[in-house]
């Protein structure tokens, strides 16, 4: 099975260069880059943003540990929507760390 991320990528791409636009810093700690990475995205065009989302296979990845998702599938599975709310707001909390 052949899957194509190049739209989510351009989407992707087009957000974490706002974002580095805004705060070079915390988005070179959001992002995974070094600060030179950051600002080098934060400068690049449209059409380079475009060339590069021309990558088939995904950019970004599922980040966080298993136990923080299988707490979240539980929750979700069992309908327990106040659970579901407070790991969702912990979420940056364990992206981050």
């Amino acid at each position: 099975m052949e899957v194509d991320f190049s739209t989510i990528n351009l989407q992707y791409l087009i957000h974490a260069r706002d974002i580095t636009k805004e705060d070079t810093e915390m988005a070179a700690t959001v992002l995974g880059l070094s600060r030179e990475h950051a600002k080098l995205l934060a400068q690049t065009s449209s059409e380079g943003l475009a060339q590069i989302s021309q990558i088939k296979v995904p950019l970004l990845e599922v980040r966080g540990d298993i136990w923080w998702w299988s707490r979240l599938f539980t929750a979700l599975t069992d309908g327990v929507s106040d659970e579901v709310d407070a790991i969702l707001d912990h979420a940056g909390l364990v992206f981050l760390s």
